[in-house]
């Protein structure tokens, strides 16, 4: 049954806890992540605008350091999540996406 409070979730974070077709996450827990994950693009986003749009190396560079800190602090053995955080942030700011 369709809950209208329910979160939705995009395909790209939904990917990240999904193997062989089934969810790993109970449906609020991957609304918790996702909306943490969500509000953590967003704040980053807002540090990253002081990097000069037009310095592609400084993105790369700055991109590369907040995500050291995310695996150290934050998310630390969640990877995938790190990834979609900082290519997430990348997409606020119109930045092309980090390397994998």
């Amino acid at each position: 049954m369709y809950d209208h409070n329910q979160t939705l979730v995009p395909d790209s974070f939904l990917a990240l806890h999904v193997r062989h077709g089934r969810s790993l996450l109970e449906r609020k827990e991957m609304e918790s992540r996702y909306e943490a994950a969500e509000l953590l693009a967003q704040q980053i986003a807002e540090v990253l605008a002081s990097v000069p749009d037009d310095d592609a190396s400084a993105q790369r560079d700055v991109l590369r350091s907040v995500k050291a800190s995310l695996l150290i602090d934050l998310l630390h053995e969640q990877e995938a999540e790190a990834d979609w955080v900082l290519t997430r942030a990348a997409e606020i700011c119109g930045w092309e996406p980090p390397a994998p």
